[in-house]
């Protein structure tokens, strides 16, 4: 008999929480797992948030390779995979590397499969692997066709068009936006002040960025400028929260600079809606971006934020965020002023859930794809 739960699987997540990876969990935390389950495919030896998944009732598949990197022994245990039986298989795309994954999903018969476009670029730090991928990704590309998927879906048009191009209609794509849940990111003028004391912040002008420490965020951008801002603003102080493969490189950039004694590298963080509150600027310079969560839930909370003009026009919904050339000399200027003058904070929680970023929201659209509903 078959189970009236729907059971998709979401691949891949990995340990560093990155966007993509929030947003399948977030979809899980706020999904209907009377009606819903999802298991999980890594890349990854093992996730920090594993058995908190399994306890849940998941199962989390570890892959041990690429196909590029070893095709029989991918296709092997993704069949393996496969066999456990799935609705839906949730593909998170940043770049074209192959469609083997898509073809086996087919042949496992698996009625819905759904491609989900993530990213604008290649988030490798190296230039000549970078151009490498980017050339497979074109070719692979004009590879891609309506053929592979049910469903073809991106966080933003500009992710859309990296990923699909012209392959695939436009009528016949959805945006799946990112969307947070406003109720917690909603500003809170008590928990901004009592967190800044608690934190010993309470006479800084703080500047956040929250984002992998990788070379897709632009963190090199961030420390030249923010060299030049506490010459100006002496009680500024940076604090990136997130890790990565740069953070040593970047680390000793600030070092470099001299800054180092205000610049700080708070790792990881379950407490980013605080880290919100306390902010005073959010400053996210990404070389690429298909649609930052966390320049959302900025928003959400009223802070002012400093956007690089490379990240999609629909990441700016309220008045409070501001997409800007990565030219240093504005950056400073703009952040100097924020400064000195100041604004008033307010709550912006209405705002985004109007323009159709709440998640609860976006949850009933998801479950109608799982389904089957969403025509």
């Amino acid at each position: 008999m078959k189970s009236n739960v729907t059971k998709v699987l979401h691949m891949p997540v990995r340990n560093a929480k990155g966007g993509i990876t929030q947003y399948a969990l977030r979809s899980w935390e706020h999904i209907d797992k009377s009606r819903f389950l999802f298991d999980w495919v890594t890349l990854d030896r093992e996730l920090s948030f594993e058995n908190e998944l399994i306890r849940q009732g998941c199962k989390v598949h570890h892959l041990s390779c690429r196909q590029e990197d070893n095709e029989s022994l991918f296709r092997a245990e993704m069949e393996a995979i496969l066999s456990y039986g799935y609705d839906a298989a949730h593909l998170h795309t940043s770049f074209w590397r192959g469609f083997l994954a898509e073809e086996l999903a087919i042949s496992a018969g698996i009625p819905k499969i759904i491609v989900h476009a993530h990213s604008t670029g290649i988030d490798i730090s190296d230039e000549t692997e970078r151009s490498k991928l980017l050339t497979a990704h074109d070719m692979w590309k004009t590879r891609f066709n309506v053929g592979l998927a049910t469903h073809f879906t991106a966080c933003s048009v500009p992710a859309s068009e990296f990923l699909f191009g012209a392959q695939i209609p436009k009528e016949r794509i959805r945006i799946l936006r990112n969307a947070i849940d406003t109720d917690i990111f909603a500003f809170n003028e008590g928990k901004r002040s009592s967190t800044r004391i608690q934190m010993d912040l309470d006479e800084n002008f703080v500047i956040l960025q929250p984002a992998r420490l990788e070379h897709q965020k632009n963190h090199s951008f961030t420390l030249k400028y923010f060299a030049e801002v506490v010459d100006n603003v002496p009680k500024a102080i940076l604090l990136f929260a997130g890790d990565g493969s740069l953070r040593g490189d970047i680390e000793s950039e600030a070092r470099g600079l001299g800054i180092h004694d205000s610049v700080f590298f708070l790792g990881f963080r379950s407490d980013i809606p605080d880290l919100i509150q306390v902010a005073d600027l959010l400053v996210m310079p990404s070389l690429f971006e298909g649609l930052s969560i966390a320049a959302i839930e900025a928003q959400c909370s009223g802070v002012m934020c400093l956007l690089s003009d490379q990240m999609a026009e629909e990441t700016v919904i309220s008045d409070n965020a501001e997409r800007l050339p990565l030219l240093k000399d504005l950056w400073i200027e703009k952040t100097v002023k924020l400064a000195l003058d100041g604004y008033e904070r307010r709550d912006r929680s209405y705002e985004i859930a109007t323009a159709g970023y709440s998640l609860k929201e976006q949850i009933k659209i998801l479950e109608k794809y799982y389904i089957g509903e969403d025509q």
